[in-house]
């Protein structure tokens, strides 16, 4: 017998509950439900800076983009709990869900890394600590629900119906916004400030003459397909060009070999990073420490950048 039959059975031979259980069950699907629904439209309308914070983590890096799956899932068992669908499979997820992300803050938090828990991407910051402490109270509300209704048969075309409609969601909100809503450039790293330096983690770079910094993410791949010019930008040695990452060294050591590059790259706080850098791949022009011109997305080659875009900066 599971254990989770097994407290079935224990639970059943203390019938009737106390009424504040179901009351409780009633106030945990809302606050549940709500927290779900908006920590997920908030990792979809900042996506980065969920995905940024997930290798401060400790997992390894082909597990990262996984992550993406956290805010459609997170928005299906919300709204499954506001609606009151098959609650007692929804909360027996929910609660599988909740253990698993609390794993993952353990793990964090035991590394040292992880800053901010990046749950609600940048529109609300929490510290891991505090948000291990807040899944545990959702998971005592989540366990109420299933005490409740563990015995309600799960209704599988009702499941169907809302992962189709919170993919669907997550699509639709996700694609407008990123269409229709101009884009905020709320980093650190500015045109016409200095380069935020003060968070390299092991070693600093020298920041004296005019320089190229490439800000990327090992895992991310629209990075990697930027590497082939920037490997050009760095052969042509004028002005040199360095690297900088949220990686920690093995991932470094992976990203060197696999792509073969031999510009120099720093560390820098993963935690620190979402802040000082509002996308990547990004390139950065400086002279001296001051950010003269960046170019986001598309990372121009090494005639593009000697003929159009060195010349635009300076200008």
């Amino acid at each position: 017998m599971s254990a989770t039959a097994n407290l079935s059975r224990k639970l059943d031979a203390l019938e009737p509950l106390p009424p504040w259980v179901a009351w409780l069950a009633i106030a945990g699907r809302v606050v549940v439900g709500a927290m779900f629904i908006f920590s997920g439209l908030a990792k979809v309308l900042d996506a980065q800076s969920f995905m940024a914070a997930l290798p401060g983590y400790q997992i390894p890096g082909w597990i990262v983009p996984l992550g993406a799956l956290v805010p459609p899932v997170e928005l299906l068992l919300g709204t499954m709990l506001l609606l009151g669908v098959s609650l007692g499979a929804t909360a027996a997820a929910t609660l599988a869900m909740l253990a698993g992300l609390s794993a993952l803050l353990v793990v964090g938090i035991i590394g040292g890394e992880l800053g901010s828990c990046g749950c609600f991407g940048s529109y609300l910051e929490m510290s891991p600590e505090l948000a291990l402490l807040r899944n545990l109270g959702l998971a005592l509300l989540t366990a109420a629900i299933w005490v409740n209704h563990r015995h309600e048969s799960a209704d599988w075309l009702n499941w169907r119906i809302a992962a189709l409609g919170s993919l669907l969601l997550v699509s639709a909100v996700g694609t407008g916004y990123t269409i229709e809503s101009p884009k905020q450039d709320n980093s650190l790293a500015q045109v016409g400030e200095f380069f935020p330096d003060e968070w390299f983690v092991d070693e600093s770079p020298d920041m004296e003459g005019q320089q190229l910094v490439f800000v990327f993410a090992v895992n991310c791949e629209h990075c990697w397909n930027a590497v082939a010019n920037i490997k050009q930008l760095a052969a042509g040695g004028d002005p040199p060009l360095m690297g900088v990452t949220n990686g920690d060294p093995y991932e470094i050591e992976w990203f060197r070999k696999t792509f073969e590059v031999e510009f120099p790259i720093y560390r820098y706080d993963p935690a620190k990073f979402g802040d000082a850098f509002n996308y990547w791949p990004a390139l950065y022009m400086l002279e001296d420490g001051l950010i003269l011109g960046k170019e986001e997305a598309d990372i121009p080659g090494l005639k593009t950048f000697r003929e159009v875009t060195f010349g635009a900066w300076e200008s």
